[in-house]
């Protein structure tokens, strides 16, 4: 699934290419997202809209437009954003098609249908069921302040916390191991047993993880591509995820892999206390 990076770099792509365009057509197919997708109320909304400056909330993209109300968009397992000329031929599970004034088309493609494609109108955003639980956000520079007492009374691993939306937005289990191995913290620790000043640190090394992240474009994994194609980079980067038994980066002991909360765990059983 396309985490806080990923998602990022596809902001800025949609800010940088499509920010005041104006939707002159709308074609949907009505298929079950992870809500029914509503092509008569899109098609409403959305056509003679100008789009606006996008925003990110956790992993959920929001486009802001002329007439006031928001698409809010997620690309779930395998939700792709695709800008290409009008003329080239649409991919298989296309579900959403804006036609911009500039001639070419902004494609919503998904294979799995875990996405989420919704119109919201002013004022529906503070109450959206996608969004008003969601937790801190992780580039919050005020974050290793708050972390601590988010976590300081729960007994839950830190990991699967860490996990948690309604804690912390945007967070997935790739950056979430490489942000534990640069805390040197056990993935599978309690969170009420790690002390405030290394969660303040954990929050500061989560934050450089997936600011790194962002500027390589995000995390070559399955089906991830940005809006203009490019495949992110930082996969070269990672120093545990998805590397059972290769020396840790700092030891040389070899990493281990764990179950937590149904994902896979990758960890340095020297470094990580």
């Amino acid at each position: 699934m396309p985490e806080l990076p990923e998602v990022e770099t596809v902001r800025r792509a949609l800010e940088a290419h499509v920010r005041g365009r104006r939707v002159m057509r709308l074609e949907a197919r009505p298929v079950q997202l992870r809500r029914p997708l509503d092509p008569e109320r899109l098609a409403t909304a959305l056509t003679g809209a100008r789009l606006q400056t996008p925003r990110r909330r956790g992993k959920h993209l929001l486009v802001d437009t002329s007439n006031g109300g928001t698409l809010l968009v997620h690309l779930g397992m395998t939700g792709r954003l695709i800008l290409t000329d009008a003329a080239r031929d649409e991919p298989r599970h296309t579900h959403l098609v804006l036609g911009l004034d500039d001639g070419r088309v902004l494609r919503y493609v998904d294979p799995r249908r875990f996405g989420l494609v919704h119109w919201l109108e002013p004022g529906e955003e503070a109450l959206d069921p996608s969004l008003v639980r969601l937790g801190s956000e992780p580039l919050d520079p005020d974050l290793p302040a708050l972390l601590p007492g988010l976590i300081r009374s729960r007994r839950a691993p830190i990991k699967s916390l860490l996990l948690d939306q309604h804690l912390i937005a945007g967070v997935g289990n790739i950056y979430a191991n490489e942000a534990l191995w640069r805390a040197r913290i056990d993935p599978a620790r309690a969170g009420h047993r790690i002390a405030p000043r290394r969660l303040a640190r954990l929050a500061t090394v989560l934050k450089e993880v997936l600011e790194e992240a962002i500027a390589a474009g995000g995390t070559t994994i399955r089906d991830f591509a940005s809006l203009d194609t490019e495949a992110g980079l930082f996969a070269v980067k990672l120093r545990v995820y998805g590397r059972l038994d290769e020396p840790c980066p700092a030891c040389a002991t070899p990493i281990r892999r764990r179950m937590l909360a149904g994902r896979s765990t990758f960890f340095c059983p020297r470094c990580q206390r």
